[in-house]
């Protein structure tokens, strides 16, 4: 996929802009940009001219320090495609965290979403790419991770700790009221760290079902747009295929149209091996399905391509130390659903 912005998230530019009276239709033509494309949200805004509007838009607004808060003010999840209402519908902050990681391409190819442990603290990182390292951008970004973290854990969560890039600067105190906590400025990186006990603190708003509706419309997505991101197309080949069993890397690289070579070789430039993948997958998706409380265990297996419940119940058993029906039973209170 060509490095591009979703048009939604640009749109926020746009209506900040406008917010100050300026002329952001015109601001964004500069740019080479279309204003009419920011408001279609199945549109994509290439790399450059996404670069050249921020860039403008600083500009307009003489460099003001808080434009970046003020871009994040406008942000509502739904405004990050099926990624914000997979991140709504997640049973815990750990959970919406690795959504964001997985399904982040759909947002911005431009950089990623890194998870990093700590002691009793985890760490979420947007990695900069050299070229796009405008601070203002960076602070929406930042500043719309904890909106996202408010809109599921409540108004009162904040950071364990936050570091930013660039210097001190005016906007400290905004940054320091938004954040709860005093920012680490001229950082190594842009980065927010939570607490564990706050990041796997169950969520009232979860809801299974329609957190595994976005990551299957989310999995589409990126395996229509991304033809040159291996691990969406793969994910969603197998998420097709576990079904009807028996799914192995010569039926999935078939499917992909590539060589069990070629596939092998361009999972392992992303840090994954066929296996890996199929066992990940079929982790993440077994603990989905469980939650819901809609599929018998028999239907899981079936879902997830084991030939028979025995041997689902053996991998999550080394998943999670328990039985399916006894990891399920525990999400419903001990009353099995």
């Amino acid at each position: 996929m060509q490095d591009t912005w979703l048009s939604s998230v640009m749109l926020l530019v746009h209506t900040a802009l406008a917010d100050r009276g300026l002329d952001a239709d015109g601001i964004a033509a500069s740019a080479g940009i279309d204003p009419a494309l920011l408001r279609d949200p199945n549109t994509r805004i290439p790399l450059v001219p996404a670069a050249q509007f921020w860039e403008a838009a600083v500009r307009a607004v003489d460099g003001d320090p808080c434009f970046g808060l003020d871009v994040a003010e406008r942000l509502n999840p739904t405004t990050l495609h099926a990624v914000g209402f997979a991140w709504l519908a997640s049973a815990s902050l750990r959970e919406a965290g690795r959504r964001l990681v997985r399904y982040f391409r759909i947002v911005s190819s431009v950089d990623e979403v890194e998870i990093r442990a700590e002691a009793g603290r985890t760490w979420l990182v947007f990695n900069t790419e050299d070229g796009f390292t405008l601070p203002r951008s960076y602070d929406a970004r930042m500043a719309s991770l904890v909106r996202l973290c408010r809109a599921i854990a409540g108004p009162d969560f904040k950071p364990a700790a936050v570091r930013l890039r660039h210097p001190r600067n005016a906007a400290a105190d905004r940054m320091r009221a938004l954040y709860g906590v005093e920012p680490e400025f001229g950082a190594s990186e842009y980065a927010i760290a939570i607490d564990d006990e706050e990041l796997d603190r169950p969520l009232p708003s979860g809801n299974a079902e329609l957190a595994l509706s976005a990551e299957n419309i989310a999995s589409e997505y990126l395996a229509r747009h991304a033809k040159d991101d291996i691990l969406a197309r793969a994910r969603r080949a197998l998420i097709e295929l576990l079904p009807s069993g028996g799914v192995s890397r010569g039926v999935i690289a078939q499917k992909l149209l590539l060589s069990e070579r070629t596939l092998q070789r361009r999972l392992a430039d992303q840090g994954f091996t066929f296996a890996s993948l199929l066992e990940s997958l079929r982790q993440e998706l077994a603990y989905d399905y469980l939650r819901t409380g809609t599929h018998s265990i028999n239907e899981i297996a079936y879902l997830l391509g084991f030939a028979e419940i025995a041997s689902f119940t053996r991998a999550f058993r080394r998943w999670s130390g328990v039985a399916p029906s006894t990891w399920r039973d525990a999400q419903f209170g001990g009353v099995a659903a």
